[in-house]
């Protein structure tokens, strides 16, 4: 399975930087008889819209059909990581500066280890967040003192 993954990497990578996107994550899952091959999608300049999705899939899926799958019958699923999606590098954090994030510690930070707030900056291996519900607390959390992130929907 290591190798199927490894190939079809390859291949999606290769698109997706024909068309200046980036491959977030590929999962293959599902039972012996019917798998699923997801393909997530990123944007580095924009959100991924439903028709960079389709346009994604309508390149990928002749290759596709052409391999022999030892697995038969699959599904693809072409996605974006979501308007909530994970933030995993200090890319991310700066990609993001101003969004709405949920952050949780792996050691506490003064008492707690989940913050929900804005991403003001990062600092010297530090995300400085302004606390959502009071909007004066500023939050410094070491980089690899976060155990996961993401972008939380702001209303």
């Amino acid at each position: 399975m290591k190798d199927i993954k490894n190939t079809l990497s390859e291949k999606a990578e290769e698109i997706a930087k024909e068309m200046n996107l980036e491959i977030f994550e590929i999962n293959i899952k599902g039972s012996k008889r019917r798998k699923t091959i997801e393909i997530i999608i990123d944007d580095l300049k924009d959100f991924v819209s439903i028709e960079t999705c389709a346009n994604f899939s309508r390149k990928i899926e002749p290759w596709c059909e052409e391999q022999d799958f030892p697995f038969g019958s699959y599904d693809l699923i072409i996605s974006s990581p979501g308007l909530d999606r994970p933030l995993r590098s200090k890319e991310d954090f700066i990609r993001f500066k101003g969004k709405l994030a949920k952050i949780i510690t792996k050691n506490k930070v003064e008492n707690r280890n989940s913050f929900t707030g804005y991403i003001k900056k990062i600092e010297n291996d530090e995300l400085i967040i302004e606390e959502k519900s009071s909007k004066k607390s500023l939050f410094k959390i070491e980089m690899d003192n976060i155990s996961r992130a993401n972008l939380e929907i702001d209303f």
